[in-house]
């Protein structure tokens, strides 16, 4: 199938609904997915800006239920209620750095962009897919993932908790920074691309 109609498709299915349990793209995020998409040899298929969460473990696939989730850094005491309040099955405190989904034209196009994010700190950056369409995914190896609570029994002291919290708002920082870079880098690819 044509890169281009592939890209109409995609870009179309996206303004008019979004597959993400938030069901929107993350503001946080959206000036560099508007960038990647407004080039020629790109589209992104799906994105996240970071976040971190609360979310009960779950035996169902890919069924975890989210029960806390911010894009922005937090305080503790914004757990305060969810803490309250402990469930059956295990809680775990998370905090996930951004991800890009990409599809690229060739892999000319892949691996430039697989390099500006290499150079930007996107050290996971790698080519998921190339059967049907050359996939990239984008990332970060800023995560951080810990049980606090099990049995309706809390697993370490809130003290232990307010570090998790402290190391995760720091942990989302750097990677937002990281995003920056990159989003500066490829407008840099954008301005080649006008030359």
């Amino acid at each position: 199938m044509n890169f281009d109609f592939q890209k109409k498709q995609a870009l179309e299915k996206t303004n008019k609904f979004d597959n993400s349990k938030k069901r929107s793209i993350d503001i946080q995020i959206l000036p560099l997915i508007n960038l990647i998409n407004s080039h020629p040899d790109y589209y992104t298929t799906s994105s996240c800006a970071g976040r971190i969460m609360l979310f009960k473990e779950s035996n169902a696939k890919n069924n975890s239920e989210w029960t806390f989730c911010s894009h922005d850094k937090i305080k503790i005491s914004q757990l305060d209620e969810y803490l309250a309040i402990l469930p059956k099955e295990t809680l775990f405190l998370r905090m996930e750095p951004p991800i890009l989904h990409i599809s690229a034209r060739d892999m000319d196009a892949a691996g430039k962009l697989l390099k500006f994010a290499n150079d930007a700190g996107f050290r996971r950056s790698c080519i998921l897919s190339f059967s049907k369409r050359i996939i990239l995914e984008i990332m970060i190896p800023e995560k951080l993932d810990a049980p606090i609570s099990e049995k309706n029994r809390l697993l370490v002291t809130k003290d232990y908790i307010k570090k998790l919290v402290k190391h995760a708002n720091l942990r989302l920082s750097k990677s937002r920074i990281k995003l920056k870079k990159f989003e500066k880098k490829f407008t840099s690819l954008i301005k080649q691309q006008q030359v």
